[in-house]
């Protein structure tokens, strides 16, 4: 019987071609630390991370190749900058669209004195730019949605929404789990300030990957949620 595969929404299968063969090349020969070596297998393999964080500036429009953040997927990059970003006295605005992977940290924001308004989307959900910017109040200090729906695939209007936050001086942060190497995304173009993005859809790479590109300005923004064991030692001494 020929097997039809129809959960592409959730994981791609199958994966790229050579991915599975990379990882085990890695995993057999060549399972180095980045940065803890002095030594050339270590630089070499430092030399591969470079180019991944520049491949993904390119396919994502981006300029500054340090401001790639590796994460385990999208959930933990948007749960990184939603629980470093939001504090008390803040106000968000999400859409009725979100994933919990948006829903729980925000709600997680607002037991902490974040207050949050969700921009409404109709039955088909698609989000009307101008019923989201009629929610922006003086304390707004980001929007924070979804590119692509993966209950229904609606695209939403990333363009014209990072317009209104860039003319309102609001922190534009998308979830492009759905969309990232599905549909172009420039975040030159649509004013995006953080993009979060995760591998094993789209980019057809394997579960346990992912991360965010991050503008200096919403970078000095937050705060650290994981710091470096050798910084604790340090400070325990």
């Amino acid at each position: 019987m020929r097997k039809v595969y129809l959960d592409n929404g959730s994981t791609s299968v199958p994966k790229a071609p050579g991915v599975g063969r990379a990882m085990l090349e890695y995993i057999e020969n060549g399972g180095y630390n980045v940065g803890r070596g002095g030594y050339q297998s270590s630089y070499s393999l430092a030399e591969r991370v470079l180019n991944t964080r520049e491949k993904l500036c390119d396919l994502f429009c981006f300029h500054k190749e340090s401001n790639v953040i590796f994460t385990l997927n999208v959930t933990y990059g948007l749960n990184i900058i939603i629980g470093s970003l939001l504090n008390l006295g803040d106000h968000v605005i999400i859409t009725s669209m979100e994933h919990n992977a948006v829903v729980r940290p925000i709600e997680a924001a607002r037991k902490r004195g974040v207050t949050v308004s969700i921009a409404k989307c109709d039955e088909k959900g698609r989000l009307n730019p101008l019923n989201l910017e009629s929610l922006i109040r003086p304390e707004t200090k980001a929007v924070i949605m979804l590119h692509g729906s993966n209950v229904c695939g609606t695209l939403l209007p990333l363009v014209e929404v990072g317009e209104i936050c860039k003319k309102r001086g609001i922190f534009f942060i998308v979830d492009a789990a759905q969309t990232a190497g599905v549909f172009p995304l420039d975040m030159e173009k649509m004013k995006i300030d953080g993009l979060a993005f995760t591998g094993h859809k789209g980019l057809l790479g394997p579960q346990g990957i992912g991360g965010f590109l991050i503008r200096d300005e919403l970078a000095k923004a937050i705060s650290p949620v994981i710091y470096a064991i050798e910084a604790i030692h340090t400070i325990l001494k």
